[in-house]
């Protein structure tokens, strides 16, 4: 929310900085430009540029507009990028943030149940991106001892862990420290409770939430649309919708064996250093998995995305 003036290179408009926190359509959306939402339109020029996103503009971005006719006039370049893509084969990117500090991925114990492959997959996409990734389970309240072991080897490698509850605010007081002053996504499943933890940490906002579906135990979408909520506290938020699947794509294949959580330890001790983890003789991975030493389950899950790209 800091004011910046530029020039646009359309007939020399003097346009100040601001930053998208709700997308309306694909020309509206809505601004926040020194504390203050506005609704405005983007600039027919932008329209024609070629994208290969379902929007021209996202959450998140920070662009120029003109204040005497609301008109967005550029769209400034983005630090980063958090995206999802189609499961078609034209696989189309869905863009769920930009300019963000970190990724808090949001799973439950129950109600839905978490997913290693879904966690993985958002992991795998910060890399990429170069987010910092935190990984948050609800509803601690309702875990056992053996789903706990689940996420010692997320800790063992250094990625941060929470485990929360609203019930009795379990990780609560953690989880606002790390979003102090910091841009931060919430993305995951559906009915892991996102909103209920966003209405704890800021009473007031009253987020709409809903219980899991009581036919097949999954989550409802109560957040329909992606936007920016600024905390009380210091920092801002992007609230998602959620999802049932976290699609990479075909192009990131190449990368993965390289930042897979626990790879980078073990791959300067494979023999090939274009080793896929897959099929190769003397692999350091598949060493540890068969000593012991690097969880099955993560393997696993890291031989799925591989066959899924």
């Amino acid at each position: 929310k800091v004011e910046q003036s530029g020039k646009s290179n359309k007939s020399n408009l003097n346009l100040k900085q601001a930053r998208v926190v709700e997308v309306l359509s694909n020309n509206k959306c809505i601004v926040n430009y020194l504390g203050k939402n506005i609704e405005a339109i983007i600039s027919g020029r932008l329209k024609q540029i070629g994208h290969h996103t379902r929007t021209i503009i996202a959450v998140g971005d920070k662009i120029n507009i003109n204040l005497d006719t609301n008109r967005i006039e550029e769209i400034l370049p983005r630090e980063n990028t958090l995206s999802r893509f189609t499961e078609d084969s034209f696989q189309r990117e869905i863009i769920i943030a930009t300019n963000i500090d970190q990724v808090v991925i949001t799973s439950s114990f129950a109600y839905p149940d978490y997913t290693i492959g879904l966690i993985d997959r958002y992991l795998c996409a910060a890399a990429i991106n170069n987010i910092t990734p935190v990984i948050c389970v609800n509803k601690f309240d309702l875990a056992v001892p053996i789903q706990l072991e689940d996420f010692d080897y997320y800790k063992k490698i250094g990625i941060k862990v929470l485990f929360t509850s609203i019930k009795d605010g379990t990780g609560i007081k953690e989880l606002k420290e790390i979003l102090k002053d910091k841009d931060t996504v919430f993305s995951g499943n559906s009915g892991v409770g996102k909103s209920s933890i966003i209405n704890y940490l800021q009473p007031g906002l009253n987020l709409r939430v809903a219980e899991v579906s009581d036919y097949n135990k999954k989550g409802i979408h109560t957040t329909t649309s992606t936007k920016i909520i600024f905390w009380n506290f210091g920092g801002s938020l992007i609230d998602t919708p959620g999802i049932k699947t976290f699609t990479l794509h075909n192009k990131h294949k190449e990368f993965i064996p390289g930042i897979f959580p626990g790879f980078n330890e073990l791959r300067k001790y494979c023999k090939f250093n274009n080793c896929t983890r897959t099929h190769e003789i003397e692999c350091a991975v598949k060493i540890a998995v068969e000593n012991g030493d690097y969880p099955i389950e993560h393997y696993e899950s890291y031989l799925r995305i591989m066959a899924s790209l």
